[in-house]
C-alpha cells in the first residue's frame, strides 16, 4: 500500500482543497508521524505523481505576501475511488505494523459506521486466523521448549500484540454511533465557513469517535 498517497489523499479529502503545506499541517494535527514516519519530500513526491496519475488535480494559485504562490489541489472522482481502495486496504491492518485500521478510520470522510464494522469484522477474523496460526506453530514445539526459546518469547509478544489490537478495535465498534455517515460529505452544499467548522468537527472527534479510544 501507498501510505504517502493515502494520507496526501486523505487529507485533501478533508480540506476539501489544499496545498502541499496544508496537507502537512493536516498530518501533523492528525499526529500520523507517530507511527508512519513521513517525511515532507514523501509528500511533494506523492501530489506529483497523484497529479500524473490524475487522482488530484490542480484548482488554483495563491500569492500569500512575499512568498511564493502556493498551488492547490483537489481529489478527482477517480482519486476518491482509488483512496477508497487504500482505505479498504488500511484496514485490514497492514500487519506486522499496528497502524493500519487506526489509519484508516482517522482520514475516514464517507465510510459508514455499518461499513465499519465491517471492516472491523473482517479484521477480528484476519487476527484471529493469525492467532491461531501461532497456537498452531506452539503446539509443534511444546516438546522442544529450550531449543525454541527465544523463538517463543517473539511469538508471546506478538500474540500480546494481536491480542490488544483486538480489544482495541472492538473498543472502537463499541465507541461508533448506531447509524449514520462519519465525517464530513465534501460534496454536500454547506453553507459559508461552515464545511470548514464542520471538518475541524469531525477532526476533533476523530473521524467516527476513533480517538475517544485512542490509546497512542
Amino acid at each position: 500500500m501507498n501510505i504517502p498517497q493515502f494520507v496526501t489523499l486523505g487529507a485533501l479529502e478533508q480540506l476539501g482543497e489544499g496545498s502541499g503545506y496544508d496537507i502537512l499541517q493536516v498530518l501533523e494535527q492528525k499526529k500520523v508521524n507517530r507511527w508512519i514516519g513521513i517525511k515532507p519530500g514523501s509528500i511533494y513526491h506523492a501530489i506529483r505523481q497523484l497529479q500524473k496519475e490524475q487522482y488530484i488535480q490542480e484548482t488554483k494559485q495563491m500569492k500569500g505576501g512575499p512568498f511564493p504562490p502556493k498551488t492547490m489541489y483537489e481529489p478527482t472522482e477517480a482519486g476518491r475511488r482509488y483512496f477508497d481502495s487504500l482505505q479498504e486496504l488500511a484496514f485490514e491492518g497492514l500487519y506486522p505494523s499496528f497502524y493500519g485500521f487506526k489509519l484508516a478510520l482517522k482520514f475516514n470522510m464517507r465510510r459508514s459506521p455499518e461499513e465499519i464494522r465491517r471492516f472491523a469484522d473482517l479484521a477480528l477474523l484476519k487476527i484471529n486466523r493469525i492467532l491461531g496460526d501461532m497456537e498452531a506453530h506452539l503446539h509443534s514445539v511444546e516438546g522442544q521448549k529450550e531449543q525454541h526459546a527465544y523463538d517463543l518469547l517473539f511469538i508471546e509478544h506478538e500474540r500480546l500484540l494481536f491480542e490488544a489490537e483486538k480489544a482495541w478495535i472492538r473498543q472502537i465498534t463499541e465507541h461508533l454511533p448506531l447509524t449514520g455517515q462519519c465525517g464530513v460529505d465534501h460534496h454536500r452544499s454547506y453553507p459559508r465557513g461552515a464545511r470548514r467548522r464542520v471538518a475541524d468537527h469531525a477532526d476533533r472527534m476523530g473521524a467516527c469517535h476513533a480517538e475517544a479510544v485512542e490509546f497512542l
